[in-house]
């Protein structure tokens, strides 16, 4: 029979708390909820871990079908209500004040979060790239079997890589006599030579020159263009200003412009959920910069980092999926986008086209 205690393990975790200030013979009360917070932190990266392993799972595939898709976006949606609540459980830590805090730090020495290394997992389980880290060498504050373990863990693809080859799979985007690409320029082309006559037209009844806002389109469309341009999309990856495949971008494009068609919602619902993951790290990070911040101003971490300026460098930088957030620059109004192939828009919307 099992019993409650025994199926949680309930005397392992709340025998757990050993508080460093009591070794010292200094009881500092605030020292618990400091562990216990941690320990909670911990206890939920192993479920992000969990679903964020299973959702790579099953998109490392030849063929992702949709109930599987509908899966991974139901996990996701899961981890991400678990980032929202441990950026929520900052709060509960800073019911601590600063000189409370002074009442134990300097017992943590040289531990740090920094250390800690499910989060490092998922920092490239996620498919941070290396040379997007403020902190090059961030290994180093760990021991070396933790780095082994880390290496171990996160030997396979990534999230990243997993949703940029999904995404160079999805169908639709071309028949034989049509490509969505060129479709797409050629509506982003009509759309920028309309604005370029409104400019005009503006600037004659204004009596003012329309060069600078003509040279703002013109560098607009050099943008949008190199997207549909191999050479030139082959320079932004050679630049970093792009990490994602040209097809899995364009895949991107196509699935957002089209996103009303039933086919295309979920797929539409996965990104968005992947975008908000991004998102939900940083201000996890910021919620944790703030923290930091508040409770040990500008001194340096118990790690050795630099404290506040370096957390707030993570949070502007080490963002995974800026490839996909970036793109909402290059979407256009719906009533811009070019109609799809009837043969295309009918398959979109699940009928079978003998009906």
């Amino acid at each position: 029979m099992v019993y409650y205690a025994d199926y949680l393990q309930l005397d392992k975790i709340l025998d757990a708390q050993a508080l460093e200030s009591d070794k010292h013979g200094a009881h500092a009360h605030e020292e618990l909820l400091f562990i216990v917070t941690h320990q909670a932190f911990e206890l939920w990266f192993k479920q992000v871990l969990a679903e964020v392993a299973s959702v790579i799972s099953m998109l490392d595939s030849d063929y992702v079908a949709e109930a599987d898709l509908a899966l991974c976006l139901h996990r996701l949606r899961r981890v991400n209500r678990i980032m929202e609540l441990l950026c929520d459980q900052f709060t509960i830590l800073e019911t601590m004040t600063p000189s409370e805090f002074m009442d134990f730090r300097a017992f943590l020495n040289p531990a740090s979060g920094f250390q800690s290394m499910q989060w490092r997992i998922l920092e490239r389980t996620m498919g941070l790239a290396q040379d997007r880290r403020v902190l090059q060498h961030y290994t180093d504050a760990l021991r070396q079997e933790h780095r082994a373990e880390l290496d171990r863990a996160t030997s396979g693809p990534t999230l990243f890589d997993v949703v940029t080859r999904w995404l160079e799979k999805i169908p639709f985007m071309h028949t034989s006599d049509y490509a969505f690409w060129t479709e797409y320029r050629a509506a982003v082309h009509r759309m920028l030579d309309n604005d370029r006559a409104e400019v005009r037209i503006l600037a004659e009844a204004e009596h003012r020159d329309p060069d600078p806002a003509l040279r703002q389109i013109d560098a607009n469309q050099a943008g949008f263009d190199a997207l549909f341009e191999a050479d030139r999309y082959a320079e932004l990856i050679a630049h970093g200003s792009r990490r994602m495949s040209q097809t899995a971008t364009l895949a991107v494009l196509f699935i957002s412009t089209y996103q009303r068609y039933p086919l295309l919602q979920i797929p539409y619902q996965f990104l968005d959920a992947i975008v908000e993951l991004d998102r939900l790290v940083s201000v996890w990070r910021y919620r944790h910069t703030m923290m930091v911040s508040r409770m040990i101003g500008m001194r340096v971490g118990t790690g050795g980092s630099s404290g506040h300026d370096y957390l707030m460098k993570t949070t502007m930088l080490q963002r995974v999926f800026d490839d996909i957030t970036s793109l909402s620059s290059y979407l256009v109004p719906s009533a811009v986008a070019p109609e799809l192939p009837r043969e295309i828009a009918t398959r979109l919307q699940f009928v079978n086209e003998s009906q």
